[in-house]
C-alpha cells in the first residue's frame, strides 16, 4: 500500500541546535504533507525500521562526585604546589543526591557548570564557566565535553560618582570592633560622600581625641564588588591628614593614618577583645606591636597592604607568616600572620625623597594623595602632589633600584595569594596623639576618592556576600570570596588551609610574581587547571574521582597549561576563554528500552507498565553485542500491524513520531537525526 518515510531533520544536517530549539526534536517531531494524504477505510499501520542517534545514560554510585579546579600558575617540570599561591578548589557535583545518580550527557554538562560556577570564586572568573556537550561536527555523535573558563578583564569606575559614594557608604563597615560593626552608632566617627562624589571618614565633634583607631572597610555586595586585579586601583585623599597642605602652609593637620587594601573579614580575632580579623590572626603576635612600636596604636586589626603614617613617617606594611620576628613573649612564637615593616628605602624604584622613611610633617613633596594600583598578584603604590603628578613609592620587582641586587624578601609585598584575591579598601585615622595642636577632632579627615572595582554588568542579578549561609541558600545568584567561605565552612581547617599560602612565600623570588599581558591585558598568573583525579603536583586535590566521567583518561585526569586548553583569545564581552574538550571519548550506557508512538492517529496498544492506553506501535529492542550508543539501526524481522481503528477512508495532513520510555517519558538522549519508516496497509491485504 504505503511506505512513509518520516524524519525531524529531512537532510541529515545535524543541526543540534535548531532541532532541540524547535518542533523537531530528534526525539519528536512533526512531518507535514504538502498534500493530503488518504488512509484507506480499516488500515493498518506498522514500524519497518528506525535509525536513532543515542547518547545513553551515565550512572555515577553512591557518594561524591568530585572534581577540582586550581586557578594559578601552571606548574611544570619538577615545581610543585609550593611554586603557587593558589590552592585547589573542591567542586561537588550532585550534592543533594548522596545516593546513585542517573543522568545523560546533558544532564551531567549542565551540572558539571551549575557546579562550577558555584565553587569558583575568583573575582576574574566567577560565574563565567560554561560546560557544554561536545560533538562530530558531521555526525553529531557524542565526542565528550567542552569546559570554558572565562577571566574577565573588564573593570568599573565606581568613585567618584554620586551613585557610587551612596554604596560606598551603605556598604561601611567598622574595620576594628565587632561591637561597633555591629552598632554604628558606637563608631567615632562618621562616613559621608565627600565634595567630589568621593567618601570620608571624619572622627566626631566631640572634642575628644580619642586613643582607638578610627577605621572603615567596605563589605563586598553587590553595589561594591572587589577591586579589579587587572589594573583597578584605589586613591585615598590624605590633604586633611598629612602635614604641610596647602604647599607652603605649614599646616599641622598631620595625624597618623592608615590606608590600602584588605580582604573583608567577618571573625574576631583569637583572643583578641572583640578585634575583628580572621579567626587564626591576633594582631599582639608582632613585633611591630610592641610598646613604642609605631604599629602598636594602628596595628591592632588587620589588613593585608597598607600604607601607614606613624610619628611623621611614611611607612608600608602587610600581614605574612613570614619574613618577620615574633613578639617576644607569650605567644610570640606562634606561626600565625603578623604585621611585617616593607623596606621602601632600598628597594623603592625611586631615590631622594624615598631613600629613607619619608616625613609627612615636612612633607616637602606637597603629596597630599596616594594610588594604589592592583595588577596580578602585584600592588603598585604611587604618591600624588598637589600639581598632580606621580611619584611611585613602591612597585614590585626581584631587583633594588641598581638592577644588580636582588630585593630582600622585606623589600616586597607579599603576593596577591588566592587568600586575599578579593580586595576592599580600608582607611583610618588615630588622632590621639594630635590633641592640643590647635585643631578640633572633626579638622581630619581621610577620603576615598576614587575606586575601580571588578564589573559585574556580564553576569546580571549576581551579588557579593560575605556570610556563607547567604551563599548557601542561592548559590546560583551571590559570589563569597574564597577567604570568607572557607574560614566559615571549614573553621577546623581554615587556619591550615589559608596559611599553608602565605608560608609558600619563602620561595617566592622563583618564579617572580604574576603581571599582567602587555599585548591581551589578562593576567597568566591565573591558568585554570582542571584536577579530576588526586594529582601529586597540585596536592591538596583527595577524592577526585570524575578522569573517566570527563574523558580525561589521556591526561592522567589533569588538564592544565596549554595544551590541552585552548586559549581563545578574546571576546566581545572582555572575557579571555580558556577551552578544553575531552582527551577521549567517555563511557555512556543505554539501560533504558525506547519504544516508537504515533501520536496523531487512532491506533492503540495497553501499557501495562503504566495501566493506560498508548499510542506505542513498536519496540527498538538491543541485543548482546550490539552497539549501545551512537547511531543504532533497528528493522524488525517481524512486522506488527496494529488497526488504526478507521470505518472510513481518513484524510491525513501530517505525521507526529514521539521516542519514549517505557513510562511513556519522552527519550531526550536522542540527538541529531531520527528517521521512521511505516508501512500502512488495508486489512487483510498481504502487500
Amino acid at each position: 500500500m504505503s511506505l512513509v518515510i518520516l524524519s525531524n531533520d529531512a537532510k541529515e544536517q545535524t543541526d543540534l541546535v535548531s532541532s532541540i530549539q524547535s518542533i523537531y526534536k530528534p526525539w519528536s517531531f512533526r512531518n507535514s504533507l504538502s498534500s493530503t494524504m488518504e488512509i484507506p477505510a480499516n488500515a493498518q499501520l506498522a514500524l519497518t525500521s528506525a535509525k536513532i542517534s543515542l547518547d545513553g545514560q551515565i550512572s555515577l554510585a553512591a557518594g561524591e562526585k568530585i572534581l577540582y579546579v586550581y586557578i594559578g600558575r601552571v606548574l611544570t617540570g619538577d615545581q610543585t604546589i609550593q611554586n603557587s599561591n593558589s590552592y585547589p578548589i573542591k567542586v561537588k557535583l550532585f550534592e543533594d543526591q548522596p545516593g546513585v545518580v542517573v543522568t545523560d550527557t546533558k544532564g551531567l554538562a549542565d551540572e558539571t557548570e551549575r557546579a562550577l560556577n558555584k565553587f569558583i570564586t575568583h573575582p576574574h572568573y566567577a560565574k563565567r564557566s560554561v560546560v557544554s556537550v561536545n560533538r562530530n561536527a558531521t555526525t553529531g555523535e557524542f565526542e565528550g565535553y567542552k569546559f570554558e573558563l572565562k577571566q574577565t578583564s573588564s573593570s568599573e569606575g565606581l568613585l567618584p560618582s554620586a551613585p557610587g559614594s551612596v554604596d560606598m557608604i551603605a556598604a561601611s563597615r567598622d574595620m576594628f570592633s565587632l561591637r561597633a560593626r555591629a552598632t554604628p552608632l558606637l563608631r567615632r566617627y562618621t562616613i559621608t560622600a565627600s565634595a567630589n562624589n568621593g567618601v570620608t571618614l571624619t572622627p566626631l565633634a566631640n572634642n575628644i581625641f580619642t586613643n582607638h583607631i578610627l577605621a572603615t572597610t567596605f563589605e563586598p555586595t553587590v553595589d561594591t564588588p572587589p577591586i579589579s586585579l587587572t589594573g583597578g586601583s584605589v586613591t585615598f585623599d590624605l590633604s586633611k591628614c598629612i602635614g604641610n597642605i596647602p604647599a607652603g602652609s605649614g599646616s599641622n593637620l598631620n595625624s597618623d593614618f592608615i590606608c590600602g587594601l584588605s580582604r573583608y573579614c567577618t571573625q574576631g580575632q583569637r583572643a583578641a577583645n572583640n578585634r575583628i580579623g580572621p579567626a587564626y590572626y591576633y594582631w599582639g603576635h608582632s613585633a611591630h606591636t610592641a610598646p613604642g612600636e609605631p604599629m602598636n596604636k594602628l596595628g591592632r586589626c588587620f589588613a593585608d597592604f597598607v600604607l601607614v603614617n606613624s610619628n611623621g613617617e611614611l611607612r608600608l606594611f602587610d600581614t605574612a607568616t613570614y619574613g618577620v620576628a615574633a613578639r617576644a613573649g607569650a605567644g610570640g612564637n606562634r606561626r600565625s600572620p603578623r604585621w611585617r615593616e616593607i623596606d621602601y628605602t632600598q628597594g623603592g624604584t625611586q631615590a631622594a625623597p624615598f631613600n629613607t622613611l619619608y616625613n609627612t610633617t615636612q612633607n616637602n613633596g606637597r603629596f597630599d594623595k596616594v594610588k594604589f594600583t592592583t595588577t596580578g598578584e602585584q600592588i603598585k603604590i604611587e604618591l600624588i602632589d598637589t600639581q598632580g603628578n606621580t611619584s611611585t613609592l613602591y612597585s614590585y620587582s626581584q631587583l633594588r633600584r641598581d638592577g644588580v641586587t636582588p630585593r630582600s624578601l622585606g623589600e616586597n609585598f607579599k603576593p596577591i595569594d588566592q587568600g586575599c584575591e578579593s580586595l576592599v579598601p580600608v582607611m583610618g585615622l588615630y588622632i590621639e596623639g594630635v590633641a592640643g595642636a590647635g585643631n578640633n577632632p572633626e579638622d581630619y579627615s581621610i577620603t576615598l576618592e576614587r575606586y575601580t572595582c571588578i564589573d559585574l554588568t556580564d553576569i546580571p542579578n549576581v551579588a557579593y556576600t560575605t556570610d556563607f549561609a547567604t551563599y548557601e541558600a542561592d548559590p546560583v545568584n551571590t559570589i563569597i570570596p574564597w577567604f570568607n567561605r572557607v574560614e566559615q565552612e571549614l573553621p577546623v581547617d581554615a587556619s591550615r588551609i589559608i596559611t599553608s599560602i602565605d608560608n609558600r612565600a619563602l620561595r617566592l623570588t622563583d618564579p617572580p610574581y604574576g603581571g599582567m599581558s602587555i599585548n591581551d591585558q589578562f593576567t597568566g598568573c591565573w591558568n585554570p587547571v582542571i584536577l579530576t583525579s588526586p594529582s601529586p603536583i597540585y596536592a591538596h586535590a583527595q577524592g577526585a574521582n570524575t578522569m573517566r566521567l570527563y574523558g580525561f583518561s589521556e591526561l592522567n585526569g589533569i588538564a592544565g597549561g596549554i595544551p590541552p586548553w585552548v586559549d581563545e583569545g578574546e571576546d566581545a564581552d572582555d572575557q579571555f576563554v580558556y577551552s578544553l574538550v575531552s582527551s577521549e571519548t567517555p563511557t555512556a550506557l543505554s539501560s533504558k528500552s525506547i519504544f516508537v508512538r504515533v501520536d496523531n492517529f487512532n491506533q492503540t496498544s495497553t501499557n501495562a507498565a503504566n495501566g493506560n492506553k498508548s499510542g506505542i506501535i513498536a519496540h527498538l529492542p538491543r541485543f548482546d553485542g550490539q552497539q549501545q550508543t551512537g547511531r543504532l539501526f533497528f528493522e524488525p524481522k517481524n512486522l506488527i500491524y496494529l488497526d488504526l481503528n478507521n470505518p472510513a477512508p481518513m484524510k491525513i495532513n501530517s505525521f507526529d513520531i514521539s521516542f519514549v520510555y517505557s513510562d511513556e517519558t519522552y527519550c531526550t538522549s536522542l540527538v541529531g537525526s531520527s528517521i521512521v519508516t511505516l508501512h500502512i496497509r488495508k486489512k487483510g491485504s498481504t502487500d
